[in-house]
This record gives C-alpha cells, sequence and structure tokens, in this order.
C-alpha cells in the first residue's frame, strides 16, 4: 500500500514539474546574440523604409504611380531607399520569425507537452498587440499579418527541409502566375475596350485620391478623434492585403523555419561553406532583380496595373529576397572576426527588445507627424526623414543598453511572455 502511495505522489511530482517546465520561457544564457544583432539592424532598415509612410501617405501615391518629391536631395535619398532598403529588411524579419518559430518550437517539445497549443497562444496574444498597434498606434502595422500568418505554421514544422524549400518557391510561383493572369486579362480587356476597363480601375483611383487628401487632412491638422478615423479607414485597408502575404511573406517564413531545422544559426562553423555560398549568389541574384525591380518601378508610372507590374513585382521577389540572404549572411561572416563583433554588439541590445522598439518608433515618429504633436506630416522630406531615422535609432541603441543594465526583458517583451506562460515573471535583474 505504502508503495502504491510513493508511486502516485512521485507521479504528482512529475506531473508538477512537467507544468513547470511549461511555464518556463527561453532564459537570457539560451538566447542567440547573433540573431540579436541582425534583428537589430533589420530595425534600422525597417525604419529607413517607414519614415515615408509616418511622414506622408506614400502608399497610396505609389499606386496612383505619382511621386513624392521633386527636390534633388529627396529624390536622390528616395531612390536610395527604394533600391536598397525597401523590401530587404522586412524580408529579414520575415525570415527571423519563421526561424524563430522554429527554435520556439524545438525548445517548447522539450518543456510542455502540448507546444502547439503554447504557440498558438503566444501569436495570440501578439495578435492583440498587433491589433492594438495598428487601431492605436499607426496603420502600417506588420504583427498581425505575422499573427495571422504563423497560425499556419506548426502544419510545416514535421516537413523535410526540402519539402519547405519547395512550398516557398511554389507559393512565390503562385503569385506570379496570378499577378501576370491579371494584369494580362486587364491589357486584353484594354485592346477590346479600354473605356471600359479605365472606368472599372476610376473608382479605386478616386479612392485612393480621397485617401491623399483626407490623410493630409486627419494627421496633419485633424482632431484626435479625427485621426482616430483616418487610422481605422487606412488599417482596414492595410488587412485587405494579408491574403497578399501569404505568397510573399509566407515563402520567408518558412525559409527561416528550414535554417531553423538545419540548425544553421545553432552552428555556424559547420555551416560555413553553406553560408559563404549563400552570400556571393545572393549578392549576385540580389544585386541584379534590384536593378530590374528599380528600373520597372519607374517605367510603371501612373500605369500601375499593366505588364510592368508583373516584372518588378518578380523582380522584387528576388531582389529582395536575395539582398535580405545577402544583408544576413554578410553579418554572420563579419561576427566571426573578433573585432567585427565587438562594432556590432551594440545592435544586440536594440535585438534583444525587437518588439518594443518596434512599436516605441511607431509612437515617436506618430508624435513627430501627427497633429496631436510636432503636427509635421507632409512636410518632412526624404532626406530630412533620413536624417530623422538615424537620430531615432541612435538613440533607441543607448536607451535598449541602459534598459537592459537592470532589466531582464524588455517591456513588451515582458509582457508577452507573462500572458504566453500565464504566470508572473521577475522583470529586474538581481
Amino acid at each position: 500500500m505504502q508503495e502504491k502511495t510513493d508511486t502516485a505522489s512521485n507521479q504528482e511530482k512529475s506531473a508538477e514539474n512537467i507544468y513547470l517546465l511549461d511555464s518556463e520561457p527561453v532564459q537570457i544564457h539560451e538566447r542567440i546574440e547573433l540573431l540579436d544583432i541582425i534583428r537589430g539592424f533589420a530595425l534600422l532598415g525597417i525604419l529607413m523604409a517607414n519614415m515615408a509612410y509616418f511622414s506622408t501617405p506614400a502608399i497610396y501615391f505609389e499606386l496612383l504611380g505619382k511621386k513624392l518629391w521633386t527636390g534633388i536631395w529627396d529624390t536622390t535619398t528616395a531612390s536610395f531607399i527604394n533600391f536598397l532598403i525597401q523590401g530587404k529588411f522586412y524580408s529579414i524579419f520575415s525570415f527571423l520569425f519563421g526561424l524563430g518559430f522554429a527554435i520556439f518550437f524545438e525548445r517548447a517539445k522539450e518543456r510542455t507537452a502540448k507546444p502547439v497549443l503554447l504557440f498558438y497562444r503566444r501569436l495570440f496574444i501578439l495578435l492583440i498587440i498587433g491589433l492594438a498597434h495598428l487601431f492605436l498606434i499607426w496603420h502600417g502595422d506588420i504583427l498581425v499579418t505575422y499573427a495571422i500568418l504563423g497560425f499556419l505554421l506548426p502544419l510545416f514544422f514535421n516537413r523535410t527541409p526540402k519539402t519547405l524549400i519547395k512550398w516557398a518557391i511554389s507559393l512565390f510561383s503562385v503569385y506570379l502566375i496570378f499577378l501576370a493572369l491579371m494584369m494580362g486579362l486587364i491589357e486584353l480587356g484594354k485592346i477590346f475596350n479600354e473605356d471600359a476597363i479605365t472606368g472599372a480601375l476610376q473608382p479605386f483611383y478616386s479612392k485612393l485620391e480621397n485617401l491623399i487628401e483626407n490623410s493630409y487632412q486627419a494627421y496633419g491638422q485633424g482632431t484626435f478623434s479625427e485621426i482616430m478615423a483616418q487610422r481605422a479607414s487606412d488599417a482596414i485597408f492595410a488587412i485587405n492585403q494579408i491574403f497578399v502575404g501569404i505568397f510573399v511573406i509566407y515563402p520567408l517564413f518558412l525559409f527561416g523555419l528550414y535554417a531553423g531545422k538545419k540548425k544553421i544559426f545553432q552552428n555556424i562553423e559547420a555551416n560555413l561553406a553553406l553560408i559563404r555560398k549563400i552570400w556571393i549568389w545572393s549578392l549576385i541574384i540580389g544585386l541584379a532583380m534590384s536593378v530590374v525591380k528599380f528600373v520597372f518601378k519607374s517605367l510603371m508610372g501612373a500605369e500601375f496595373y499593366s505588364f510592368y507590374t508583373v516584372i518588378h513585382s518578380g523582380a522584387a521577389i528576388f531582389g529582395d529576397t536575395g539582398l535580405c540572404f545577402f544583408i544576413m549572411t554578410s553579418i554572420i561572416l563579419l561576427s566571426q572576426k573578433g573585432k567585427w563583433l565587438m562594432k556590432l554588439k551594440p545592435l544586440a541590445y536594440i535585438g534583444r527588445m525587437a518588439l518594443s522598439n518596434y512599436l516605441l518608433q511607431s509612437i515617436v515618429c506618430t508624435t513627430v507627424f501627427y497633429s496631436f504633436g510636432l503636427g509635421l506630416y507632409g512636410k518632412v522630406g526624404a532626406a530630412l526623414g533620413l536624417v530623422l531615422t538615424i537620430a531615432i535609432f541612435t538613440v533607441q541603441i543607448y536607451l535598449s543598453k541602459y534598459w537592459f543594465k537592470y532589466f531582464r526583458f524588455g517591456p513588451v517583451e515582458w509582457l508577452w511572455r507573462c500572458l504566453t506562460y500565464g504566470k508572473f515573471f521577475k522583470i529586474k535583474l538581481p
């Protein structure tokens, strides 16, 4: 009888231990510093790319094929950002999201019997944070898209690395085929009845014109309630584009999942030959396709829906993905040299609290540009925007470094962990 009691007691203790393991997030010593460096650098590129969208209704100008600026400094800066920055750094973040899932899932399997449930709970919290960001701070949020698309990732966890690559390429291909068919139908329709096609597109163009006018009024001069209303309108417009993310963002999730399953970042030295090969080919392909993307974007002009769009979109996929991998592999190779690793380390501070810093960028920029703050919406060109970007990012590095002198996690990361694991974690360092 005593043996049975002891056995039952041991089973209870075992179950309790499993629960405790389930309640522990990744510890500081388990972090991969190189990923934090890459994540921190990606935040700089994202802020560079986002600055135009914080300060102007740039997305609507692009869809109409209109230019935002005419001055030499602004047009040169905008060309630099469009050529080397736009699309590359959100691609890095998308890749890191897939990689982060692979690492999280592997560790969760060691800590809990229900790793998928834990991952879904983590994503649900991210979705809530994203929705708050989207409707209350800035309509250009990417977190909602990541959270929604992320719910599909567990379907691919047990797939082979080769299968992941096939799926990623297939999704890119389906998108380009669909785009080519749509543009083909539009061009064909123009041959037979150009007026009808133009008339069909006109309501959409008119809507974009209205959104531009309303944006300048609401964000630049409007009351807080007018800003909220305009942000909601812009947010709904942005949410409608999530479907495209399945074919453009999700493949990058799968590339990241591939890297996680192959444990490339956990064992850099063993994968250096592969990394060098990716470094060379990603530069060749990424640079060449970025040139094509840049040229065909200028050829599109006001005729956004044309065959130029197909070539531009195809080049964007290969160019952005190529340079995304070139940037990451460059950082990996540089980090193998002690001198460069020390120079890159400050980026790890901002990367460790990437979510907090991403949201902070939105809070700072909307305060600078919206009427409840400095009211500079539509008054800052690309060149001054770049200067502002560097200033904000520099301050963020120092703030992040100072923060980690006293705290274990970034503030939003800490909240995310507590809600994910359902328990309170000490945020202060001993």
